[in-house]
């Protein structure tokens, strides 16, 4: 099901950049397991930012999801880095930019990045923001799907309208839970929703 919902998003955009509301960290991995097997299916590179000291935790969880984190890690079609805050969010993304051309070097067919969960009280969640709409000028014409999720807990309406409201000015559309459990694609330039 999620994966569905990944794929039609990624068809539907050329460099897709979302952004997925999650109720609480256990959904996180699966999330992201789907996210990795689609691009790993469809020839990317697969990053996947942790937070520092995270990084054999999260080859574990999702390992443990059902993806060959071993297997990838091993045929170069994957990594796994360490966030480094103390890195200004203007240079953040210029690292990636030659890993990225050396990827389509080898015959991958883009980058395919997901990273860390961002609460909405955590103390990373405005940093990340910043180095959000630094990430999507970068690489707004090159073939990378991105996906940043966010731990929203259960928002009310007002909330959920706020937070949406600032998560979207860096991102081209938002996975959003619905009360069925399914997730719906927000596309917050035009308030339009899909199923």
């Amino acid at each position: 099901m999620r994966e569905s919902v990944l794929a039609t998003q990624v068809d539907a955009e050329a460099c897709p950049h979302l952004a997925v509301f999650l109720s609480g960290l256990d959904e996180l991995p699966d999330m992201l397991a789907s996210f990795f097997a689609l691009g790993a299916r469809r020839g990317g590179w697969l990053a996947h930012r942790a937070l520092p000291g995270d990084a054999d935790r999260e080859r574990e969880l999702l390992s443990e999801a059902g993806l060959d984190v071993a297997g990838l890690e091993a045929e170069g079609r994957m990594v796994i880095v360490e966030m480094d805050f103390d890195t200004p969010p203007d240079d953040s993304a210029r690292p990636w930019v030659e890993a990225l051309d050396a990827a389509l070097a080898r015959g991958c067919t883009g980058l395919w990045y997901g990273r860390f969960p961002v609460g909405l009280q955590s103390e990373h969640h405005e940093a990340m923001l910043a180095v959000e709409r630094v990430w999507h000028r970068t690489f707004r014409d090159r073939p990378v799907v991105t996906l940043c999720p966010y731990i929203v807990g259960e928002l009310d309406g007002g909330a959920a309208i706020a937070t949406l409201g600032r998560v979207a000015q860096s991102h081209t559309g938002v996975l959003v839970p619905g009360p069925d459990g399914e997730y719906g694609v927000l596309r917050p330039e035009s308030g339009a929703s899909e199923r």
